[in-house]
């Protein structure tokens, strides 16, 4: 593996001293994180001592190929595992209606967090309900999206429709599923971004995607001996999402941001049909997340902060036809609160957090609570762009 990073080290570095020769020259950006943690969840080798993880990085590589056009990857080792996170292009000017297009592996934008890295998030933890319903690495897919800028008067207002793969989706469901095959799924949100004043912005968004998340051969008849069949499992997320923001001066920034998202999805059931037998059924189910978080910047280099979340299914459960997404019995709470120490504009960040998450169970499984502290150090070398807004 370090081989490995080291060869992608010298390519994208080679390239760097190419194009360094050339009229138009790519951004290359640097992310690191280091986190050390305890936590008080019994049961782990982590329990109660000071453990340091191992270091994460992403590697930004983005730039203008023509006046029309520009490109852009992103390299992320994370757990001693090195991988592509986004690789795509992007056409942004040049088409009629004002229309952009991107295409390639990128962050799908269903709600306004999703398409934002953690290195720009005010606090540690990725939401629960991203967890459950997008996977560990948020809501991440093949494919090609279209977006539009909407003649809405003085609201900003854009409309995004995308095409994907789906690898995103089905990774959270069996393992052992049947190959869901070749059924792009839909994703989109329209989104408008309003001044209330000097000092005041809101965004505001709604968002969608369906799809077949994936297929199984499941026990229709409740006979044993009987050929399975073969059904597709479809899904609908809507949601909902917006973002506060008021900065009186360059001093202080005043962050409240939430995401809400209703899930319903065909699921895989049992039916009594006798004495201790049972068949398979398709049932339609419906649950759903949400996250609430409020982050208070002051005196430029300091910041306090609180996320609530909440999502259906046990957050960390394996995917199964029954877990995560297609969980309507159980469900996972959190409270994260945070202190953040900036030296230096957003070059480097010093982080201070704790977690707390709670679990309940339909059954009556008594689980304790897991709480988490980690120390964060996180630094950004190069010119990779803020966010916007």
């Amino acid at each position: 593996m370090n081989k490995l990073i080291f060869t992608v080290l010298i390519i994208i570095l080679s390239a760097a001293n190419f194009y360094s020769q050339s009229s138009i020259n790519p951004d290359i950006s640097l992310i690191g994180r280091f986190n050390t943690f305890t936590n008080f969840i019994k049961g782990t080798s982590e329990y109660g001592k000071l453990n340091f993880a191992d270091p994460e990085m992403e590697l930004f590589v983005d730039g203008y190929l023509n006046p029309f056009a520009k490109a852009a990857a992103n390299l992320a080792y994370e757990e001693n595992v090195l991988g592509v996170e986004e690789l795509y292009g992007h056409i942004v000017r040049g088409l009629p209606f004002d229309m952009q297009i991107k295409a390639g592996k990128f962050l799908v934008g269903f709600g306004k967090l999703n398409t934002v890295h953690p290195h720009a998030w005010a606090f540690m933890h990725r939401p629960l309900f991203h967890q459950v319903f997008f996977g560990e690495g948020g809501f991440n897919d093949v494919g090609i999206n279209f977006s539009f800028l909407l003649p809405t008067g003085d609201l900003f207002t854009t409309l995004d429709l995308g095409v994907f793969k789906g690898n995103s989706v089905s990774a959270l469901t069996d393992p052992n599923a049947v190959d869901r095959g070749i059924n792009p799924l839909i994703a989109g949100r329209l989104g408008s971004f309003i001044s209330l004043d000097d000092y005041t912005n809101l965004e505001v968004g709604l968002s969608s995607s369906f799809g077949i998340f994936s297929k199984g051969n499941i026990n229709s008849s409740g006979n044993i001996f009987a050929d399975p069949e073969q059904k597709s499992f479809n899904y609908f997320y809507g949601g909902i999402d917006f973002k506060f923001k008021y900065s009186p001066d360059a001093y202080t920034i005043l962050t409240i941001q939430g995401e809400g998202l209703l899930n319903n999805r065909d699921a895989l059931g049992l039916a009594g049909t006798g004495f201790n037998s049972y068949r398979e059924i398709v049932q339609k189910i419906t649950n759903s997340g949400a996250f609430l978080y409020a982050d208070y910047k002051f005196e430029k280099q300091f910041s306090l902060g609180i996320k609530y979340d909440y999502t259906a299914g046990i957050a960390g459960d394996t995917p199964n036809f029954y877990s995560l997404a297609n969980d309507d019995k159980n469900s996972t709470q959190g409270i994260e609160a945070w202190f953040s120490y900036y030296p230096a504009e957003e070059t480097t960040v010093l982080r201070l957090g704790v977690q707390h998450l709670s679990f309940n169970y339909a059954d009556g499984t008594n689980r304790d609570g897991e709480t988490t502290i980690k120390l964060q150090f996180m630094f950004s070398l190069g010119p990779h762009k803020a966010h916007p807004f």
